[in-house]
């Protein structure tokens, strides 16, 4: 037996028997550590990954994924160690914890095989980083990059991003789009008469209501001030102004509380336009002009390019 193999062999005994300096060294370690079987039951682990995942080390010795873990994320875990005794090395990847609890963090696992005197798979070790925080930050980071702050809308470049894509979508399938252009009647008047915090809750008010009223596949932002664009696929020329007169009459027929006594009516005219193979830039502009004519009947209505 050469070298290796015999230290390989020391390993499994090692592990299997659960030496107690094993688990005095990894328990001062804080990451969660854990040691398998190659059948997928664990051998051991450390304080951490008691702490880390909330079942006691005596719950999980002797028990697979299938036995811890509900179907889902046993599925998950399964495959990913299955996959790692097919092709024997290091295996590092990302999923979601969730604890018997309820509790779900975002983690790293690094994983390493270990091989039997015979050169055979014997099992795994793995290491897990907890990158919850890490993760949240993202989540963070890509929500300011992508939404208005004020409304929570998607913010114009990245509106026009999506809507983009959904131009190319309808230009190669020959599907129709409607496009809106919203304004808020008076707005000034606002700012004005109540201040602009009430300007700004006015428009996360005008936010929200057409939220509600639209369908998961429009997309909405918000393009500038009190100007708001919404995309709406399969919404044939036709229906056009039926969808038009649904925002306006919606937002028209709610009011905004300012206090016990006292309620904000707010109104919005809207420009529309429909895809007839114009560009995209054509279909806003043309929007934009329907607006500019509907503000110019006294607002409160719509106006088709």
């Amino acid at each position: 037996m050469n070298m290796d193999s015999s230290l390989d062999s020391d390993l499994i005994r090692y592990l299997s028997d659960n030496s107690p300096m094993l688990q005095y060294l990894i328990d001062t370690l804080p990451v969660p550590i854990y040691y398998k079987d190659k059948t997928g039951k664990i051998l051991g682990c450390n304080k951490a990954l008691e702490d880390f995942i909330k079942i006691e080390r005596s719950k999980l010795i002797g028990r697979g994924v299938f036995e811890l873990f509900d179907r889902e994320l046993a599925e998950i875990y399964h495959s990913s160690d299955q996959a790692l005794f097919d092709n024997p090395g290091v295996q590092n990847y990302e999923s979601v914890v969730r604890s018997p609890q309820g509790d779900e963090r975002y983690v790293k696992f690094h994983k390493t095989s270990f091989l039997d005197s015979n050169n055979e798979v014997a099992g795994l070790i793995g290491v897990i980083f907890d990158i919850t925080a890490q993760k949240r930050l993202e989540n963070k980071l890509t929500e300011q990059a992508t939404h208005d702050y004020l409304t929570g809308l998607y913010n114009r470049r990245e509106g026009l991003n999506r809507a983009s894509q959904l131009y190319e979508l309808t230009r190669r399938n020959k599907m129709p789009l409607a496009v809106f252009m919203l304004d808020v009647d008076h707005f000034k008047r606002v700012n004005d008469q109540y201040g602009h915090q009430i300007g700004d809750q006015a428009l996360q008010f005008v936010a929200d209501t057409l939220r509600q009223t639209s369908r998961n596949s429009d997309i909405l932002l918000r393009y500038g001030g009190e100007e708001f664009l919404l995309f709406l696929p399969n919404v044939s020329e036709n229906n056009a102004v039926m969808f038009a007169e649904r925002y306006r009459m919606r937002l028209a027929e709610k009011s905004m509380k300012l206090g016990k006594n006292q309620e904000l009516h707010l109104t919005v005219s809207i420009g529309l336009s429909c895809y007839k193979r114009q560009s995209l830039a054509d279909l806003v502009h043309e929007a934009d002009m329907a607006l500019y004519e509907a503000k110019s009947r006294d607002r409160n209505n719509v106006c088709s390019y």
